[in-house]
């Protein structure tokens, strides 16, 4: 490139030996040189420069993250993945790489056509084979497949990585073969679905005969979708096929968080080995220091952005914290700032544009530091590089916590910072905050399985010898899918599940979500599953174990309502593989000390002798045993409120580790297996009524306290046939079953500056969802009795957009003449439960307390699948609604309005049904309770009318 050409010539002419280490042409118009540092000023005024920055991060490479896992121990004894074939089923491959035995000329792969494979071309010694099932414009246009799988235009670049860290030159298994499958196109980071299974139908028959004995031995998919339910997901489906026919399938858990559920398909495939991401051993977390005021001073999380100047070039930074702009304006940094920030660190909100733009604008103001502030729960990350220069000043991001801690703190006086490099945090061991997070949506399977680290320097596509770091649980898939490799070399007769077992039981346990200086927790195993790999030790351990029904690596129990007691088993197969019998001792670790109080009790035969070449199983029982004094974990985990909340999960899961350790002869042996379970507490509700009087009782017979939330019954729908139409949506079919309505009159100030009310709907479905997130109940109403809908209220993340980023599930409701869209309240929504409650104030819908006993609307409720967007999936219509105008109302003994509290084996509460006569609500027929947090059966109709 012509401006390129003459930024090198200029940094020649300045620094005759200045060399150039590489160029971006694609990601950045970038220039990488080694040049004096006396030379960057002069260089940096050049007109064709936008910015001088350096270049960090290189340790972060495949040099480090190998050894570390345990890959290099196993190169050294001639273990590299010869005889194994790898499927990457990604973007594509650049095959010109050198890190592939490519020509590592830039000028091949921009002379490639990628629609056609040039003579001589492809494939190659290391990519022996592929194809490209999307061609490289979808979805602007249909799939366009063709026979050259490269990993082409400014979209590209995945595969690259992928390939290089599972078997490139300096890969964990650089002995491997691999198919390059392209199923996402160069314009878009979207993965085609169809493709996909169009990929997997390759991996296990790549020959196309219908014989798939040349089936390959491990894919590789660093893609995937949030939320999903295996169950109905077709990919997920095929990934369980393809294991049949004897293919081991890695997929990247996903990028979500620390968030419940969020964990997807295909990672939730039982068959799957599904990846966390966790810390390269040299990676540290920057802090920030509050210095004043002394109410709020110590240190913070905040995550450096590496697209920004590191504190090391800086040194520390000591400065008050300014929020915005100096006239308390552009919060969030889009726009320039007008105020001069000279000798400022300044605060802005995450949202609206790039996180670069935020730095460069708070840089060009003349600010000493920029810090970005997430605006919803979760953890500070590392922010995309949106392009946006100059960037001359570090940048930063903090949790939404500790963003509004310092905004309240600003707002009271002054506050002064520091950043300080002396005192970054090791986080070898952790983690990473972003790596998504189960159970499964669905299934209630523990999920992921395993971590690696995800960070690693790696092969940029069409640079002929470049790279540059590639992270996420895309990054740490590939590592765990080159460990496969090396196991599968060296143990050729072990199947897919056994090789599986052996990764999972000898992981690294001792794995933190939070360094020591923040709270210093273990990770949870719906976090980190059996810990983070150790090939080296996996190569060595003479047994594995699996659970013999599932092939599973990790116990996964699911979920349960109890209501008293319950007893569960599963049975575990424990394979020698030595030449001599093998002793073992059992040991069952609780993850967390809120699990032992003994509600929850695992149990293994304590000693266990696996002959020699052969196996044993063994019986590993669940006892779930809560009493009043000691019941399980109060139920909070939600949608709504909490919908984001790791630690909720955390609080309420039972989990840990069954080890299996060699005692006598076989000392030194030591396998583990993750064990995970989900219970809650439920009511046991018994009821009695009497039809002539509308009088009843309630009592709660079950282990847990529960509540009763009452409304009018509007509507209802049968129970759709099964199994759905819809399979493959990715979601499971949400078949209403009831609808109801409640109106709270509330004076002025609670929603605006009149008297108004609240409405409240709910709504109950045949079967159970995990996380609202999954689906979406759309409430159209016509406020004017025109015929047509003037406000839709409906839930969704909080973020309102498809990726789902925020995880908390909101009630929105959207005017639809204007398009304008609020939300006031959570979604009410338990998790795994089928009774769903959307909140809103009058003034939203453009009415208050006048219009209560008056204004009559007409109502119909849709369930949606919102995923694909294909259309509703069941319907109540032909209600109509009128503030306050439910004819029916429970009253219950105490003076509790419809709504009580039962305790756990509760005596008798009496209530009454009042009948006001007006039929101001047509179609409703009676009374319809809502049974939470947990209940077997989670719902009660009382029908007083035809």
């Amino acid at each position: 490139m012509t401006q390129q050409a003459a930024v090198i010539s200029a940094a020649r002419g300045l620094d005759a030996n200045a060399r150039v280490l590489g160029t971006l042409k694609m990601v950045l118009n970038a220039v990488m040189l080694d040049i004096d540092a006396a030379a960057l000023p002069a260089l940096a005024a050049n007109p064709q420069v936008v910015s001088v920055n350096l270049i960090h991060d290189y340790e972060l490479d495949l040099s480090e993250t190998v050894p570390y896992i345990g890959a290099t121990e196993l190169h050294d004894l001639g273990v590299d993945g010869t005889g194994v074939v790898v499927a990457v089923i990604d973007s594509g491959v650049d095959y010109y790489h050198i890190a592939f035995g490519g020509s590592g000329d830039p000028a091949d792969f921009a002379n490639d056509d990628p629609t056609i494979i040039e003579p001589g071309t492809f494939p190659t010694d290391k990519i022996i084979g592929g194809y490209d099932f999307v061609g490289s414009n979808w979805p602007n246009t249909d799939e366009e497949p063709d026979p050259d799988p490269l990993d082409d235009g400014a979209g590209g670049g995945h595969g690259t990585h992928v390939a290089d860290i599972i078997g490139g030159e300096l890969g964990v298994a650089p002995g491997v073969k691999m198919y390059a499958l392209k199923v996402c196109s160069s314009v878009s980071t979207s993965c085609s679905g169809l493709a996909m299974m169009q990929a997997i139908e390759f991996a296990v028959d790549p020959n196309g005969d219908g014989n798939t004995s040349d089936h390959v031995d491990v894919l590789n998919m660093s893609i995937g979708s949030q939320y999903g339910d295996p169950r109905y997901d077709d990919t997920s489906a095929a990934v369980n096929n393809a294991s049949a026919i004897g293919v081991l399938s890695v997929v990247s858990s996903g990028n979500g968080g620390d968030k419940p559920y969020v964990h997807g398909t295909p990672s939730a495939a039982t068959t799957a080995l599904a990846v966390a991401q966790t810390e390269v051993p040299s990676s540290t977390l920057d802090v920030l220091e509050v210095v004043e005021p002394e109410e709020i001073a110590g240190i913070y999380q905040a995550v450096f952005q590496p697209w920004s100047v590191p504190l090391s070039t800086t040194g520390p930074i000591q400065a008050p914290l300014q929020y915005g702009d100096t006239d308390g304006d552009n919060l969030n940094g889009c726009a320039p700032f007008s105020g001069d920030l000279t000798g400022m660190i300044v605060l802005v909100d995450r949202g609206a544009c790039n996180f670069t733009l935020k730095i460069s604008h708070i840089s060009q103001a003349g600010g000493e530091a920029g810090i970005i502030g997430l605006i919803a729960p979760g953890d500070p990350f590392t922010g995309a590089d949106g392009g946006d220069r100059p960037i001359d000043i570090p940048g930063f991001m903090i949790s939404q916590a500790h963003s509004t801690m310092l905004k309240n703190a600003v707002a009271a006086g002054d506050v002064v910072v520091s950043l300080d490099p002396a005192n970054s945090i090791a986080l070898v061991g952790h983690v990473v905050g972003s790596s998504s997070r189960g159970p499964a949506t669905g299934t209630n399977e523990a999920g992921p399985d395993i971590g690696a680290p995800g960070a690693s320097v790696s092969a940029l596509a069409g640079t002929g010898t470049g790279t540059e770091v590639f992270g996420g649980t895309s990054g740490a898939a590939p590592m765990v899918t080159g460990s496969a490799a090396l196991l599968m070399q060296a143990y050729p007769d072990r199947s897919w599940a056994e090789i599986r077992a052996a990764l999972v039981g000898t992981a690294e346990t001792d794995i933190m979500v939070a360094p020591a200086a923040f709270g210093g927790e273990l990770a949870p195993i719906s976090r980190i599953g059996g810990g983070e790999v150790r090939v080296n030790r996996a190569y060595a351990s003479p047994v594995a174990a699996w659970d013999r029904n599932t092939l599973e690596s990790t116990l996964s129990f699911g979920f349960h309502e109890v209501t008293g007691q319950l007893d569960m088993i599963k049975r575990v197969t424990i394979r020698n593989y030595s030449n001599a019998a093998i002793t073992l001792r059992s040991e069952v670790e609780y993850r967390f000390d809120n699990d032992t109080s003994g509600e929850v009790r695992v149990t293994a035969p304590t000693l266990v002798t696996v002959p020699a070449n052969g196996s044993v199983v063994v019986p590993v029982r669940m006892f779930i045993r809560p009493r009043l004094a000691r019941p399980l974990h109060e139920w909070w985990l939600n949608s709504g409120s909490a919908g984001a909340s790791g630690n909720a999960l955390t609080e309420l899961e039972y989990d840990g580790y069954i080890h299996f350790n060699g005692v006598g002869n076989s000392a030194g042996t030591s396998i583990h297996v993750p064990w995970h379970v989900l219970p809650r507490g439920a009511g046991l509700p018994q009821t009695g009524f009497v039809s002539s009087t509308n009088t009843g009782w309630v009592r709660n017979n079950g282990m847990a306290a529960m509540y009763v939330d009452t409304y009018s019954l509007l509507g209802t729908s049968p129970e759709q046939p099964k199994p759905p139409q819809n399979v493959g949506a990715n979601a499971a079919p949400a078949d209403l079953r009831y609808f109801g309505v409640q109106t709270y009159p509330v004076p002025a100030g609670y929603c605006g500056a009149e008297d108004s009310f609240v409405m409240a709907f709910a709504i109950n479905t045949w079967d159970r969802q995990s996380h609202v997130n999954v689906i979406e109940y759309d409430v159209y109403l016509d406020t004017n009795s025109d015929g047509a809908p003037d406000y839709v209220v409906f839930n969704f993340d909080a973020s309102l957009s498809t990726s789902l980023s925020d995880g908390r599930n909101v009630t929105w409701v959207v005017d639809l003449a204007t398009g304008a869209s609020d939300a006031w309240f959570f979604t009410g929504h338990n998790t795994n439960s089928g009774n769903t409650v959307l909140t809103f104030c009058a003034d939203q819908i453009g009415m208050d307390a006048s219009d209560l006993l008056a204004t009559s609307m007409n109502v119909d409720v849709y369930a949606f699948d919102w995923y694909y967007r294909a259309g509703a999936i069941d319907a109540i219509e032909g209600m109509n609604v009128v503030p306050l105008g439910e004819r029916y109302l429970t009253l219950f003994q105490g003076g509790d309005v419809g709504y009580t509290t039962l305790p756990a084996r509760s005596t008798r509460t009496a209530f009454g049904i009042i009948d006001f006569g007006d039929q101001l609500n047509e179609t409703e027929t009676g009374v319809l309770w809502l049974y939470g947090p947990g209940a077997p059966n989670e719902v009660r109709t009382w029908e007083l009318q035809p």
